[in-house]
């Protein structure tokens, strides 16, 4: 079968290449399907309809509805859709009745939409839901086997049951000639602050065991901690900087320290290969899963800055959320992580429901007494698959139509903490200035950016000061309408 699979366009300021569907591209191919990825970050999207059998679109919320112009698009041209992504996998069933795809995705990709293209029927295809007399409905698969034989494991969420698979290193490594690193603009990496490119994102784990409340993670990759061999992590490492010139790699996990002999093993690997590689966690790593031995040595094999979900100073806030941290704790281990020689960077929220101002500026406080290098102050916001979006949607949200553009940590407004929501952007640009001109951090971010970047970090910059109406209305149609043509890949991209 012939598939495209498309990431819509989008404003983003995080453009990199996309390992979702590298890794669906690559199992398709495995099975002799013909594959093509085009990112809306990257480049135009133009179809070709006569060249297609099925077009797979991918969404978080808040590029939503562009995911949805891009399924309409394509079906009419006559095209067969599926859609799935974080969003999808968290409302599945609203999600294709919103999408008008023909499928949705309720899981992890690879077997699903694998299944489909062999032309398996839609009811037994794992992970699907599909339209039954115009309503949508869950596929019902028969996996008896599978979990016996330990290569699936099957999760509650809610209702409904999802299966994951075991050995994630069966999914091998992404498509990287259709992601080449070098195809991407080298302007906006995640975390934006980087040392060297060619830059590309890599895995080691999926999953998460923990319940915080205002994260989507074990629903969309499961509760349960599945590992990739450190070896062939190592493998796929000296791979990109053997055959696409690879410098710097940034470990996207959600938890990298969890199982420490893990994280403790990739280290020891690329030293024992003598690998120069920068590599940074700038997705977040529990603080309570670092220690002082393990952080020198995640130094020396090349790690040289890493995320913090810190989230609160406030014990009661910590505690509400279920982040299972306390302020002595969080001290202690920035301290310990700068000591290391390692940059850390903070995560905090603001505006949880209840909140005071008196905790919100505890967190504030807090955060530029820290040793940290930098800081973001996010607005709290209750993404689908979250405790938080259950609490909004049961109390706060006034069954009015959901605006996911407004899903982002910059924009969103609730107005359930003890300060209006005006009061808490207010404070969150309070935040910004006041960790940024403590102890002259923001000279040593201005000096750390690549010429290039300068005009990014000042959109940001204006984006929280001006947090809403008149950054949207300078910004927001210029950035959206940037292009990133993917010219000769032994080429730098430039931004049009």
């Amino acid at each position: 079968m012939n598939i495209l699979l498309i990431s819509p366009k989008y404003d983003s300021s995080i453009v990199a290449p996309h390992l979702g569907l590298g890794y669906l591209s690559s199992s398709l191919k495995k099975n002799g399907h013909n594959v093509k990825i085009l990112d809306g970050l990257r480049e135009e999207i133009i179809y070709q309809p006569e060249e297609w059998d099925l077009v797979g679109v991918t969404a978080m919320s808040t590029y939503f509805p562009e995911a949805c112009i891009e399924v309409e698009r394509a079906k009419s041209l006559g095209l067969k859709t599926i859609i799935g992504g974080p969003h999808i996998i968290c409302d599945p069933e609203q999600s294709l009745i919103d999408s008008k795809a023909d499928f949705s995705a309720t899981g992890e990709g690879e077997r699903t939409i694998n299944q489909l293209a062999s032309g398996k029927d839609p009811s037994l295809v794992e992970g699907l839901v599909y339209w039954e007399n115009n309503k949508p409905k869950r596929s019902t698969p028969d996996l008896t086997t599978l979990i016996a034989e330990k290569k699936l494991y099957t999760t509650k969420i809610g209702t409904q049951s999802r299966d994951f698979q075991i050995d994630i290193d069966d999914f091998g490594e992404p498509d990287w000639d259709d992601i080449d690193p070098r195809s991407y603009p080298t302007v906006l990496p995640h975390a934006m602050i980087y040392k060297s490119l060619p830059l590309a994102p890599i895995i080691t784990t999926r999953g998460c065991p923990y319940s915080c409340i205002y994260c989507s993670a074990p629903i969309t990759a499961g509760k349960r901690m599945r590992y990739r061999d450190p070896v062939k992590v190592v493998d796929g490492i000296e791979m990109l900087i053997n055959k696409y010139g690879v410098k710097e790699v940034q470990i996207e996990d959600d938890n990298f320290t969890l199982k420490r002999h893990h994280a403790v093993a990739i280290c020891e690997e690329i030293l024992k290969r003598k690998i120069k590689i920068n590599w940074s966690l700038p997705n977040g790593v529990r603080i309570d899963k670092l220690d002082p031995d393990l952080l020198r040595l995640m130094k020396k094999s090349g790690c040289y800055q890493m995320s913090l979900g810190i989230e609160s100073a406030n014990q009661r806030i910590l505690d509400m959320i279920k982040k299972r941290l306390n302020k002595n704790l969080v001290r202690n281990t920035v301290s310990e992580i700068k000591k290391a020689g390692i940059e850390a960077v903070g995560f905090f929220m603001i505006g949880f429901p209840t909140e005071t101002k008196k905790e919100i500026k505890e967190t504030i406080d807090f955060a530029c007494s820290l040793e940290l290098d930098r800081a973001t102050f996010s607005k709290a916001t209750p993404l689908p698959g979250t405790a938080l979006y259950d609490i909004w949607l049961e109390k706060y949200s006034k069954d009015e139509d959901i605006d996911w553009k407004s899903f982002c940590y910059e924009q969103f407004y609730a107005d359930w903490a003890e300060c209006t929501p005006e009061e808490i952007a207010k404070l969150q640009t309070k935040a910004f200035f006041k960790f940024y001109l403590t102890k002259f951090r923001f000279l040593k971010v201005f000096f750390s950016l690549k010429r290039n970047q300068i005009f990014i970090f000042a959109k940001r910059l204006l984006k929280i000061i001006f947090a809403n109406e008149f950054y949207n209305r300078l910004f927001t149609k210029k950035v959206t309408n940037l292009k990133f043509i993917n010219p000769s890949l032994r080429k730098k991209t430039k931004v049009l």
